[in-house]
């Protein structure tokens, strides 16, 4: 029998929570993307936040959280409600990430790294692709020097053997 994770558990909470502000932004992006009236009315300086909030409202679904019109004012306020479109697309990914969980870094490297190098050489990839990592480390003295980081499909081989093979290629030597 499987049994469930409390992390499953929270990742199901977090998406029915989500739910009602995914379809509400979905509702408030299409509408400003396929009604030019509209989009003219809410990029007008000149009418009032207010306004704008009541023209939103008839575009929102039933339902829709408070905190989503809140949000929805912060962006009219803010002069940033053209970026409604980024804005859905980063969560949705956002989303998507934490759904699929935690993603593996196998990072290989000739000789152990110092526990400063690690701290540092995460920061670097949690930058590059997201805070949902796992670090896996190996030894390895057959690649000579330098490093090998595996994430997913993502191969960096910045290793000695990587390059001396790269250069026998180049060269036409096997």
């Amino acid at each position: 029998m499987k049994q469930r994770t409390p992390e499953a558990y929270a990742r199901s909470i977090l998406a029915i929570a989500l739910e009602p502000w995914l379809e509400g932004l979905h509702a408030v992006q299409h509408a400003y993307e396929t009604d030019a009236k509209l989009r003219g009315q809410l990029d007008n300086p000149t009418i009032e936040i207010k306004d704008k909030l009541a023209l939103l409202e008839g575009v929102l679904p039933e339902g829709s959280p408070p905190e989503l019109r809140k949000f929805l004012g912060v962006l009219l306020t803010n002069n940033d409600f053209g970026l409604i479109d980024e804005v859905v697309n980063a969560l949705r990914e956002a989303l998507v990430e934490e759904a699929a969980g935690p993603q593996q870094a196998v990072i290989t490297t000739a000789v152990a790294l110092t526990e400063e190098e690690r701290q540092k050489l995460e920061a670097r990839l949690m930058e590059q692709f997201g805070p949902n990592l796992e670090f896996l480390y190996q030894v390895d003295p057959e690649i000579l020097g330098g490093i090998i980081i595996q994430v997913g499909d993502k191969l960096i081989d910045d290793s000695v053997r990587g390059r001396l093979q790269a250069l026998r290629q180049k060269l036409g030597v096997s």
